[in-house]
């Protein structure tokens, strides 16, 4: 018996899900509706963790699901371009996007969803850079936290509003983003020196040292994006005239 699966592409990686359960097809082809690839040889294949069948099993086991196909994707572009633990948005025609690096749980995803709308859904997860500047696009799932801050339900972009990006984005800007203000408070915007911009963003990159010349690599990304400015600020929203005028640029 042919086992049901889904293909997806992530990081321009073909991605084939095992489902195991055909039951969860409809909730998978939702969530990764961005991502659904014709079914091609896969590059990489994973397997949807068993579940007991309720909700909560359920949801858990797509959210590990969604760190499967990441992981996979993030080892199978290894070597090849620069990936950073960032967000992405782009402009719908030209393709000029900005890159928001920051740990995980620290926003990524609330900057997303607040000013998503409209403007080309890169990621939430992981801003893969080309050489060239060229960003490869990762539309996944986005993981959002049910209001009694426990389990994360893995939900479609389109049901936040988000659509997929233009063809061909292109980096043009990077920030570092500290939600570590008091609300109320003004935003804060720093210009970070190379060198310190280096050590920032290493630790919030995947497989660097895979990478020809792995520092000069990076400090290529944060020159093609004008330099990076770390960015301390208390809510999404005060982060939308940055976004803009970064989505205003051309290339």
């Amino acid at each position: 018996m042919t086992t049901p699966a889904v293909t997806v592409r992530a990081l321009d990686v073909v991605v084939r899900i095992d489902l195991g359960d055909p039951g969860l097809l409809p909730a998978i082809e939702q969530a990764w509706h961005l991502c659904l690839a014709e079914d091609h040889e896969p590059d990489a294949v994973v397997r949807v963790p068993d579940h007991d069948g309720t909700p909560d099993s359920v949801a858990r086991s797509l959210q590990l699901l969604t760190q499967s196909v990441t992981l996979a994707a993030i080892g199978a572009r290894a070597g090849r371009d620069v990936m950073l633990h960032a967000g992405g948005l782009s402009h719908p025609v030209t393709g000029a996007s900005i890159a928001y690096v920051a740990p995980g749980g620290t926003g990524k995803t609330t900057v997303t969803t607040t000013l998503g709308r409209g403007r080309g859904y890169l990621s939430d997860e992981t801003v893969a850079v080309r050489c060239d500047g060229a960003i490869v696009s990762y539309p996944k799932p986005l993981s959002i936290r049910r209001p009694d801050g426990g389990i994360k339900d893995e939900t479609a972009p389109g049901a936040l509003g988000l659509a997929a990006a233009c063809p061909e984005p292109w980096l043009a800007g990077i920030v570092a983003l500290r939600r570590d203000l008091a609300p109320g408070s003004p935003i804060d915007v720093v210009d970070v020196p190379i060198l310190d911009a280096l050590v920032m963003l290493a630790p919030e990159s995947s497989s660097l040292a895979r990478l020809d010349g792995p520092l000069r690599r990076l400090a290529d990304v944060v020159e093609m994006g004008g330099g990076l400015r770390l960015v301390h600020f208390a809510e999404a929203r005060q982060l939308e005239p940055l976004v803009a005028g970064v989505l205003g640029r051309s290339r």
